[in-house]
């Protein structure tokens, strides 16, 4: 009869020696697992490459202009300053041009304001209210009415209004026009004020007859409205020369230069000059970006003969790859610079050390950029392009590390499908250890068994004590 536990009655420890089987035959689920840690360091490996050659890719691609801006277009930046800056301020595009300019500002815009008249107030109903409503249109627009109006809205005013209530639908409307309700000594009256300085901005009103406000109309309402302020624009001196403008905020009387006008006063100075510092910025970017790019690379690649531990893509092909990739360009010329006379980094003092990183004289850059403005911005740009282009090719979606990073993922599933089918496998191996212990264990529990009943038997035969 089979014991009922592994062992008992055989001495033998069936439990352990099936143990110490099966940890032989999970070897292979031990190296399968330190394969896909090897798979899983470079992917991370992989990760940081691609985040150093992304930053190098969004700098390159800063460099270049947008179609239809040339490089000097891009690169100039101007920058403005007002002697007296209570009088005004500025502020500068790529169209402007270098220069001083004299300031006097004569008249500063307005806001166009009116108020109910006293006399003949429009809330003449019962408790001072407004016989009869409707939508009231509100137009911004010159008080000649010339051109197209800047602003027209409408407004539903009820039967019967407060002031109060005419109040609140105009500010509710976003009309560019505030109302507030002064309640003096003659009584309520209801006062509107444009949102905005200009001669643009004069306020006309109609269909609400009460309401109506406009001097060009015929009949006009003579006394509906009295109006507190006109709407005016501003009048200045640039250079002796008068300009008029329909706000305080000027564009077009200098090319380039927004005037954003503060006080009257002067005559003040407007100083315009070009400032380089976006050429130069954008080659140290430029400069910076690919030394951490090439740190990053080369600690993923290197060998620590101290420590005799290598970096996680040592001697891998696709690293080789982007290393030598960028380190070309910067030894070659962009096709767009064959002819010019500033071709190489190395014109513009930006050279390779013996450590293949890049280092700026910024001596030469400087004396380059102002002799040669237009020369230095097309050089940036070209080399901006060449290296945004071999980026792409490395983190595109078909890049060439994105393409390395799928087929280690695609390795990973390989394994963990390896996995599974030997831990299937185990299971039934295990099971038959055990079968076949089992029935050993059996085996020898029976001849155990057999062995006591014969010695018991020969120790009663008659003469056994001799």
């Amino acid at each position: 009869m089979a014991l009922s536990s592994p062992g008992i009655g055989s001495n033998l420890d069936v439990n352990s020696i099936v143990s110490q089987l099966m940890q032989l035959e999970q070897r292979p689920l031990t190296l399968l697992a330190q394969k896909e840690a090897g798979f899983q360091a470079k992917i991370s490996a992989f990760g940081s490459l691609m985040g150093a050659t992304s930053a190098l890719q969004s700098v390159a691609s800063s460099l270049v202009p947008a179609t239809g801006v040339t490089a000097t277009d891009k690169f100039t930046v101007f920058k403005t300053s007002v002697a007296d800056t209570t009088i005004a301020s500025a502020t500068a595009s790529s169209g402007a041009v270098a220069g001083s300019y004299s300031l006097e500002v004569t008249q500063l815009a307005q806001q166009h304001r009116l108020a109910t008249s006293t006399t003949a107030t429009p809330f003449s109903g019962a408790g001072g209210t407004l016989t009869t409503g409707g939508t009231l249109t509100i137009t911004l627009d010159t008080q000649a009415g010339s051109g197209s109006p800047s602003r027209t809205t409408g407004v539903t005013i009820a039967d019967g209004a407060t002031p109060e209530a005419v109040r609140d639908a105009i500010n509710a409307a976003n009309a560019g026009v505030s109302a507030t309700v002064v309640n003096g000594a003659a009584g309520k009256q209801l006062v509107l004020v444009g949102d905005t300085p200009g001669s643009n901005q004069f306020i006309k009103l109609s269909g609400v007859t009460a309401l109506a406000y406009d001097p060009n109309a015929a009949p006009a309402p003579t006394d509906t409205f009295v109006q507190s302020q006109a709407a005016q624009g501003s009048a200045f001196k640039l250079n002796g020369i008068e300009v008029t403008a329909s706000s305080n905020t000027v564009s077009d009387a200098i090319d380039g230069i927004t005037l954003t006008l503060a006080k009257t006063g002067g005559p003040t100075t407007l100083t315009v000059t070009r400032d380089t510092s976006s050429l130069s910025a954008g080659v140290y970017a430029l400069v910076r970006s690919f030394n951490d790019f090439s740190k990053t690379a080369n600690d993923l690649g290197s060998y620590n003969a101290a420590t005799k531990q290598g970096g996680p893509l040592i001697g891998d092909s696709t690293l080789r790859t982007a290393q030598t990739t960028f380190r070309n360009l910067v030894g070659s010329v962009p096709s767009a610079l064959s002819g010019a006379s500033l071709k190489r980094l190395s014109d513009i003092g930006v050279s390779m050390q013996k450590d293949g990183t890049l280092a700026v004289d910024s001596t030469k850059l400087n004396a380059a950029i102002g002799s040669d403005f237009t020369g230095v911005a097309n050089l940036v740009s070209a080399y901006g392009g060449a290296f945004k282009t071999a980026a792409d090719g490395m983190v595109g979606t078909s890049g060439l590390i994105a393409a390395r990073t799928e087929g280690l993922n695609a390795s990973i599933k390989g394994i963990s499908k390896q996995n599974e089918s030997i831990q299937q496998r185990l299971v039934q191996i295990e099971a038959r250890y055990r079968k076949q212990f089992s029935s050993l264990d059996t085996l020898i529990a029976g001849m155990t068994q057999t062995s006591n009943y014969l010695t018991q038997q020969l120790a009663n035969l008659p003469g056994s004590g001799n």
